[in-house]
């Protein structure tokens, strides 16, 4: 993130934001402010002001996830793997695994999958979901806790998942080449590569709102608050749960987020620069629910609705709305070499 912090003196200075107190207008980089901020220590000392990590999926964020994310990818994930696994027999890593909303469909559907993420809050959702929803296929999903920063399994897979937006997380490009190496590192030859971008709203400023009923008497607000800078490359958004039990307002929580802006012809250049052939790249948004024309049938549709995605779910179409681009690739064998 674009926030430091002093780990003397516990000063704080967002980039985004500036400093009003000191005079420091928005955009203002780091480096640009020693001694003119902060009166305590100078801004003297060398790696004593830090980034601030990333906040991990937790609280209310995590509790709410499936609730907004909807069913966005699922099916395609599914149907893609089912006929890739009918030519050869896949392994399917996932990246940023979350409440296994993707994961465990797999698993379902008999496919393998190994599931990464870095959030215990949200792989104990998962864990819970796996138990519920994976009787007797319990061994096709494993769920591991690391930093995919960090990824190191020991084995490799055919197929690497890093959906919604994931890959964006890695701000800055030293880090995004460093994610693409682990990536490459854990794929069989000729393994593929499938990531998810997300673009925000055609905005310099932009702000989102959803709401559902949780529960029969538990009212949620999502909202979601951002702004895009073109310069830096980067979109940042606030997003907050409001909840209403019976009418009477229950305590916000409210995160911040920071991702790469990226396009699918930059992911491209990229990928193709760190030894991957790229397959296709289309918008991947469900514009319409699956079936329709067809007459309804009785019972539950599992796949008749696609509608969703994480933090971004706006109709497709209309015009300057967020949307999301999936990208597939394969490890080239010969780079490798």
């Amino acid at each position: 993130m674009s926030v430091y912090s002093c780990k003397v003196c516990k000063f704080r200075y967002d980039e985004w934001l500036g400093d009003t107190k000191n005079g420091v207008p928005p955009w203002v980089p780091f480096p640009h402010l020693p001694g003119s901020v902060c009166t305590t220590c100078g801004m003297q000392g060398e790696e004593r002001h830090l980034p601030l990590a990333e906040t991990k999926y937790a609280g209310l964020e995590a509790t709410y996830y499936d609730q907004f994310a909807g069913k966005s990818g699922i099916a395609f994930y599914r149907d893609w793997l089912l006929q890739e696994n009918e030519r050869s027999p896949v392994t399917v890593l996932e990246l940023g695994v979350g409440t296994g909303r993707i994961a465990i469909e797999l698993a379902r559907s008999n496919l393998p999958t190994c599931g990464v993420d870095w959030s215990p809050a949200m792989l104990e959702l998962a864990e819970k979901k796996k138990r519920r929803m994976l009787k007797g296929k319990e061994e096709l999903l494993e769920l591991v806790e690391q930093d995919i920063r960090e990824l190191n399994l020991g084995r490799s897979f055919t197929h690497i998942l890093l959906p919604e937006g994931l890959f964006q997380q890695a701000i800055c490009r030293e880090a995004q080449r460093q994610l693409i190496a682990n990536v490459k590192g854990h794929l069989t030859e000729d393994g593929v590569v499938t990531i998810d971008l997300l673009l925000p709203p055609l905005k310099e400023r932009w702000s989102l709102l959803q709401r559902k009923y949780v529960f029969p008497d538990r009212m949620v607000y999502q909202r979601v608050e951002g702004e895009t800078s073109l310069s830096r490359g980067q979109f940042r958004y606030a997003l907050s749960y409001e909840t209403f039990l019976e009418q009477v307002e229950q305590p916000r929580y409210r995160v911040e987020r920071e991702m790469a802006l990226l396009l699918p012809g930059e992911l491209r250049l990229l990928l193709e620069s760190e030894g991957f052939q790229v397959i296709t790249s289309f918008e991947n948004v469900a514009h319409r629910y699956q079936g329709e024309g067809e007459p309804q049938s009785e019972g539950y549709e599992m796949d008749r609705w696609q509608y969703g995605g994480y933090p971004f779910a706006e109709l497709a179409g209309s015009l300057g709305a967020p949307t999301r681009w999936t990208i597939l690739a394969k490890k080239d064998s010969v780079s490798s070499l």
